[in-house]
C-alpha cells in the first residue's frame, strides 16, 4: 500500500474531505503560491536528508521541507531499488548461464569451443585487413556506382577536351600578344607622322628667321647675302624632303599595322568561338559529374574502386561471421541458457578458461554489491516512511498537510 493510503487509513480521512488547511489558515491555493520558494532547494534534499532533531516541526516551512526531504529520499530509494533489482536478476542469470556451460560434457563443450574459435579466426582476419581510408562521401559513391560503365570513357574524353581547350587558349594568348604588338607599332607610327608635321613647322620657322636675319644684314650693313639665301633654300628643300619621306613611311607602316590588326582580330574571333564551344562542352561534363576537372573525376573513380573493393570484402566477412554466429547460437540453444547471445559476442568465455573464471568472480562481486545496495535502499525507504508516519502520529493536526505533500510524490 502506498504511503499516502497508509496515512489516510491511520487517520480515517475520506476522499471527499474539505479543502486542506496547511496551518495558520493557509488554503491549498495559497500553499501552491509558496511552492516556488521551496522548489529552489528541492534538488538538495536528495543529497542531504534532514534529521528530525535539526528542525522545528511546529514551523510550517521547516516542517514542509522535512516532509519533502523524506519524500525525495523515498523516491530516490525506490528508483534505485528498481534498477538494482533488474540488474541483480541480470547478473544472476549470467551466473546461471556460466554454471550451465561449466556443467557440459567434454564432447559438447569442445563443439562449442570449435564454433567459437571459428568466429574468432574470422574476426582476427578482419583485424589484419587494412581497409583503405574512404575519401568520397556516400552520395558520391552512389553517383559513381550509377555511372560505373561510362566513367572510364568519360575521363578519357574529358581529358582530350581539356587539352584541346588549353591549345585553343594558347592560340588566343598568342593572337592577343600579336594584336598588342601591332597596336603599339601603330601608335608609334602615328607618333612619327605627328613628329614629321611638327618638323615641317620647325624647318619653315627656322628658314623664315634665317632669311629675315639675312635681309636685315643686307639692308642695314650692305652685306652680300646671296649665298646665305641659297643655303637657306637648300636647307629648307632638303628638310622638307626628309620630313615628307618620314611622314610617308609612317603612314604606310600605320596602314600596314591596321591591316594586320584587323586580320588578328578576325582570327581571334574565330578562335574565341572554338574556345567557347570547347568550354561549354567541358562545363557540361563538369556539371553532369559534379567535378571541377578530369583529374578530380579520375581521383574519385580510383577512390570509388578502392571503396567498392573494401565494401565487397566487408560484405563477405559479414556473411561469414553471421553464418559462424548462427551455427554457434543454434548449438547454444540446445542448452538451458537465459541469454545465448552473450557467448556469441563474447567467444572468449568459451575459448579461455581464465576469462570465464574472471568474469564469474566479477559477477559474484557485482551481485554482492547489488544486494548490499538493495538492502540499504530498503532500509532508507523504511526509515523515510517511519519518519513521515511519526510526524502524522505525533501531530495529527498536520495530517492533511502531510497527505497533500506526500500525494504529490505518489
Amino acid at each position: 500500500m502506498r504511503l499516502f493510503d497508509i496515512i489516510k487509513e491511520k487517520l480515517g480521512f475520506d476522499d471527499d474531505d474539505d479543502e486542506l488547511d496547511f496551518g495558520d489558515g493557509m488554503t491549498f491555493d495559497e500553499y501552491e503560491e509558496e511552492m516556488e520558494d521551496v522548489e529552489k532547494i528541492t534538488d538538495g534534499l536528495k543529497r542531504a536528508p534532514l534529521k528530525r532533531n535539526d528542525i522545528n516541526i511546529l514551523d510550517y516551512r521547516e516542517r514542509e521541507l522535512y516532509i519533502r526531504n523524506k519524500c525525495e529520499q523515498m523516491k530516490a530509494a525506490s528508483e534505485d531499488l528498481e534498477g538494482q533489482k533488474h540488474e541483480y536478476e541480470r547478473v544472476t542469470q549470467q551466473l546461471a548461464d556460466l554454471d550451465e556451460i561449466g556443467a557440459l560434457t567434454l564432447t559438447r563443450f569442445s563443439e562449442l569451443v570449435r564454433l567459437a574459435k571459428r568466429i574468432e579466426n574470422i574476426e582476427e582476419e578482419e583485424k589484419k585487413y587494412k581497409r583503405p581510408l574512404s575519401k568520397i562521401t556516400e552520395s558520391q559513391y552512389r553517383d559513381m556506382a550509377s555511372k560505373e560503365k561510362e566513367i572510364p570513357k568519360i575521363i578519357k574524353k574529358m581529358q582530350d577536351e581539356e587539352n584541346h581547350q588549353m591549345s585553343i587558349k594558347r592560340d588566343l594568348n598568342l593572337l592577343e600578344g600579336e594584336k598588342a604588338a601591332l597596336a603599339y607599332q601603330r601608335r608609334e607610327e602615328r607618333r612619327k607622322a605627328a613628329n614629321s608635321k611638327a618638323w615641317v613647322v620647325v624647318c619653315s620657322l627656322v628658314s623664315v628667321l634665317a632669311a629675315a636675319l639675312l635681309f636685315i644684314l643686307q639692308s642695314a650693313l650692305g652685306f652680300d647675302v646671296r649665298i646665305g639665301y641659297y643655303i637657306i633654300i637648300a636647307f629648307f628643300c632638303l628638310s622638307l624632303t626628309g620630313v615628307f619621306v618620314s611622314f610617308k613611311n609612317a603612314q604606310d607602316a600605320q596602314v600596314s599595322a591596321e591591316k594586320k590588326i584587323n586580320r588578328a582580330i578576325t582570327l581571334q574571333n574565330s578562335v574565341k568561338i572554338k574556345y567557347v564551344n570547347a568550354t561549354n562542352l567541358i562545363d557540361f561534363y563538369y556539371s553532369k559529374y559534379n567535378v571541377n576537372n578530369s583529374y578530380e573525376l579520375n581521383y574519385m573513380w580510383e577512390k570509388y574502386q578502392e571503396e567498392k573493393a573494401a565494401r565487397k570484402h566487408t560484405d563477405e566477412v559479414a556473411a561469414r561471421i553471421e553464418k559462424a554466429r548462427k551455427d554457434l547460437i543454434d548449438e547454444l540453444r540446445n542448452y538451458k541458457l537465459n541469454d545465448p547471445a552473450t557467448f556469441v559476442y563474447r567467444t572468449e568465455l568459451l575459448t579461455d578458461e581464465d576469462v570465464m573464471q574472471d568474469v564469474r568472480r566479477k559477477l559474484i562481486i557485482q551481485r554482492k554489491k547489488l544486494k548490499q545496495g538493495m538492502d540499504f535502499n530498503n532500509y532508507s525507504l523504511d526509515m523515510a516512511k517511519q519518519a513521515i508516519e511519526s510526524v502524522v502520529t505525533e501531530y495529527p493536526k498536520f495530517a492533511k498537510e502531510v497527505l497533500a505533500i506526500v500525494d504529490q510524490y505518489e
